[in-house]
């Protein structure tokens, strides 16, 4: 997986806290954070006034229709408040980051989805915090490679097409 840079503090799982019950937080850094570790954090110390779902799309570029998204695919979890308007934590702004990162590597949304859980953040680099997902991103990157393939023997095709095309006169 290339690596993906980000702006979080070393040991940040991407999730962040966005959703978790408030509890106390242990103290010095963890060396890396993980989900369950992210659910006990608590979110509004960490990462500041909630967001609206507009001030989300304004900070990261990514459209309302596409968090609304994001939030049915399970990506994005925001809370809720009681008039139904869905808010965010500063966390997800850099959660959305990895999830366009992520979908810019080639990766789908459901396998963004299962990978989420088990990718932590360290030294602004996701990496895989288990044997098992870095097994199934080198399966993806081969997915990958084969579609590169793929498109390439396309282009190949297209190439000869085009040569034996007649040319227009000067």
């Amino acid at each position: 997986m290339s690596q993906v840079r980000t702006q979080t503090r070393a040991g940040q799982h991407p999730r962040g806290g966005t959703t978790a019950p408030t509890t106390a937080r242990p103290t010095g850094p963890a060396p890396e954070r993980t989900p369950a570790a992210a659910a006990e954090a608590e979110p509004e110390a960490e990462s500041g006034p909630p967001l609206r779902i507009g001030q989300l799309a304004e900070r990261t570029g990514v459209s309302v229709r596409l968090l609304r998204y994001y939030g049915q695919q399970g990506l994005l979890t925001p809370r809720r408040l009681g008039n139904g308007y869905r808010v965010y934590a500063e966390d997800d702004v850099r959660l959305v980051r990895y999830i366009r990162s992520l979908l810019a590597a080639g990766l789908t949304t459901a396998v963004i989805g299962r990978l989420l859980p088990s990718v932590c953040e360290r030294d602004g680099v996701l990496r895989p915090c288990t044997p098992e997902l870095a097994d199934e991103l080198r399966r993806e990157r081969d997915r990958i490679d084969e579609q590169v393939a793929e498109l390439l023997a396309s282009r190949r095709l297209l190439e000869e097409v085009i040569e034996a095309a007649p040319r227009h006169a000067p």
